[in-house]
């Protein structure tokens, strides 16, 4: 399903093809009238007298380079030179003007973890000002959508609010518009507040109705449309989008018109019911944006064809459309969608049992994974750099200052009073040097007391670190206790064996794709501490399906679940339902003489908490303990499964706690067993918690 990431990033595609139109305009219109823009203003920058003309000029320089030559280095320079000037005059608005301009410019160049602080300390200098309302609504909505596209929405939001205030008590509707869009845009990436995007993209289309702008009409109809489409109410997605085609054709705006075709697509594509429908959409998009010459849409719509052909089983030519998608990928270096396009081929090799093909991909999507996050980490080293600097330099500007306005007071003073009251200033300076001492005394005390109680909080950390390093270790311990039974695999091995010598191979080639699948899974699961619910129903279906095998005929399983979706978002440790079916079938079922022998597992899901059964029809658990104990086998299972929840329940706020009922027929005689696990919901943000030593609860 398209996110509003991902829309936000259609919209940037968008608004620079329209910037790279217009700049083909300037730069005509500059060869037209001889001397370009950039030229003009350097002649105007070196004739500018006044040190507030030439904030201004550069200003104006570093953008028009932008437009014009796209130099990175020269932008950058020409803006960070307004904003060292405009400091040095000590004028307001002339510095947050600056701020601003270069937050602009990073944020062209998606660095927006810079852009983003330039924004909002912009507005923070000019918010209790006596200034034009415009300027304020400006620098916050430049901090709403650099914080937006920084993924920090909490941020984007508060500065959004702000000018939205400041707009509707200027009935400014143009900024009224912009912030209630980027409201909703940063509402939809919010899980659980994405209902509340609606009615500002509502409000922003309403504003830009009575300005009759049909371009943030526009706007405004994809933010719509793809709002319905994340819902899944598809048909009104389409209401929209459709809409948006007719605008766009009426504008004969040829980009619009290909991203509105590429929505419609994805629309039918996250809807699964008309594929075909899906691949008209996808190939008018592509007609458009190679007409266009953007081929780095090319390369994303490729991809999106490549997904629709996967949908619909069509592997040869969903391969065939991956591999022209990593053919422009590759010539315009687009990791992210490189890397994408990489593992969805290593799923489709998987999927017609291609391993060594399928890991070569899957291998390579890795490593340009490893590449984004090592690219990621370079420009927020390069962003915390400057920052430092600017920080540096305004603190040394500040100093001089305050030394400046110092020297002048006291010569001012000097010159006054050096006759008159020398006496009077011999005791200032006594009094002046008594408060130093004290202040010097009260410094050391604070000093030494703040030595102190760091030396007691790494103490303190160390403790609680070793403490929870130990819980940690015991918890890998027990996983790796809880690893596949030998004699499980020998089996399944002897069953698929069986299979194969009496020339049941299509039965054989299932069960041994299945138990491929299954030993993968134990192997990549065994080593992460939690997984989501629906990975380890994944991996009970795959050992159940391949005890049904063992058992022939006389074995049956079913899983129920009340509800499919949201399993992803509920995390539970690693195989730990399979040690309670495992029982179930061999100390419950096995032993048993009935004909159909039966395993019911059924999962209901509130919203508080998750409730696992596990049932079985077998002898129960009376005699399965007088047979064990006549063989004097004694089980660790119960006692590593204890251990296991009372170390998840230490580590997590989330607690897990279970039962075991022996079933009884009206006749009180055994009829099975049912084990009942309950989940509580985790609900911090970050689940771990070492620090938390309560106490598990088993039933």
């Amino acid at each position: 399903m398209p996110s509003v990431k991902h829309l936000n990033t259609m919209l940037q595609l968008y608004f620079r093809n329209f910037s790279i139109l217009f700049l083909g305009i300037l730069l005509l219109c500059g060869s037209v009238f001889g001397q370009s823009k950039i030229d003009s203003l350097t002649n105007e920058l070196q004739q500018a007298k006044s040190d507030s003309l030439k904030v201004v000029i550069r200003i104006k320089l570093s953008r028009q380079i932008h437009r014009e030559a796209h130099n990175e280095d020269q932008e950058i320079k020409h803006a960070q030179q307004a904003v060292q000037k405009a400091l040095q005059l000590n004028d307001t608005l002339l510095y947050a003007q600056a701020l601003d301009n270069l937050g602009l410019l990073f944020r062209f160049h998606q660095d927006y973890d810079e852009a983003l602080p330039l924004h909002t300390k912009a507005f923070k200098l000019v918010k209790n000002k006596d200034i034009t309302p415009l300027y304020k609504m400006i620098f916050a909505n430049n901090a709403g959508v650099a914080g937006r596209y920084n993924h920090n929405y909490n941020t984007a939001i508060s500065y959004y609010m702000e000018a939205l205030k400041i707009a509707e008590k200027e009935n400014d509707l143009k900024n009224i518009a912009i912030a209630s869009n980027g409201i909703g845009n940063s509402l939809s990436s919010i899980p659980g507040r994405a209902n509340q995007a609606l009615d500002y993209f509502k409000r922003s289309l309403e504003a830009e109705k009575q300005r009759d702008n049909s371009l943030g009409i526009a706007m405004n109809y994809l933010s719509i449309g793809d709002y319905y489409i994340d819902k899944g109410n598809f048909l009104k997605a389409r209401e929209y989008l459709n809409e948006l085609l007719e605008i766009n054709s009426q504008r004969k705006d040829q980009y619009g018109l290909a991203i509105t075709n590429e929505f419609l697509g994805k629309a039918y594509l996250v809807e699964g019911e008309n594929l075909a429908r899906a691949k008209e959409y996808f190939n008018t998009s592509l007609e458009g944006f190679q007409k266009l010459g953007d081929r780095q849409k090319q390369a994303e719509i490729f991809s999106s064809l490549g997904n629709t052909e996967k949908r619909q089983g069509q592997l040869r030519n969903a391969e065939e459309y991956y591999q022209k998608s990593l053919e422009l990928a590759r010539d315009l270096d687009l990791h992210g969608l490189l890397m994408a396009n990489y593992l969805e081929m290593a799923g489709l090799k998987e999927e017609i049992n291609q391993p060594v093909e399928a890991l070569k991909y899957f291998k390579l999507g890795k490593a340009y994974e490893d590449s984004i996050k090592l690219t990621e980490q370079n420009v927020e080293i390069a962003a915390l750099v400057r920052k430092y600097d600017l920080e540096q330099k305004e603190n040394r500007i500040k100093l001089l200052q305050k030394d400046k306005a110092l020297q002048k007071t006291r010569l001012e003073a000097q010159e006054q009073l050096l006759e008159k009251r020398r006496i009077l200033m011999l005791l200032m300076g006594i009094g002046l040097l008594l408060i130093l001492i004290i202040i010097f005394l009260q410094y050391r005390n604070a000093q030494t007391k703040k030595k102190t109680n760091a030396r007691i909080l790494k103490e303190e950390k160390k403790k609680m670190k070793a403490i929870y390093e130990r819980n940690l270790a015991r918890s890998e311990i027990l996983v790796t206790r809880l690893q596949i039974n030998p004699h499980f695999l020998f089996n399944s091995l002897n069953a698929i064996t069986y299979l194969i010598q009496t020339e049941q191979n299509s039965k054989a080639m299932k069960y041994l794709v299945v138990f491929s699948r299954y030993t993968r899974m134990v192997l990549e699961t065994s080593q992460k501490h939690i997984i989501p619910l629906s990975e380890e129903l994944k991996l009970t279906r795959y050992y159940l399906t391949l005890e049904e095998n063992r058992f022939e005929k006389d074995f049956t399983y079913e899983i129920k679940v009340d509800k499919e979706s949201g399993l992803e978002e509920i995390n539970i440790p690693p195989l730990l339902l399979q040690p309670f079916i495992e029982n179930a079938i061999w100390h419950g079922l096995l032993p048993s003489k009935r004909e159909t022998k039966q395993v019911l597992i059924n999962i209901l899901t509130g919203d508080d908490e998750i409730t696992i059964s596990i049932d079985d029809n077998g002898v129960g658990r009376k005699k399965t303990n007088k047979k064990s104990s006549s063989k004097k086998h004694k089980s660790m299972g119960m006692q590593i499964i204890k251990e296991r929840i009372s170390l998840y329940n230490k580590s997590y706020s989330g607690k897990i706690t279970y039962e075991i009922i022996d079933k009884k027929d009206e006749n009180c005689q055994p009829e099975g067993t049912r084990v009942v696990l309950k989940l509580q919901r985790i609900t911090e943000e970050n689940p771990l918690n070492p620090y938390n030593n309560e106490a598990a609860t088993i039933s």
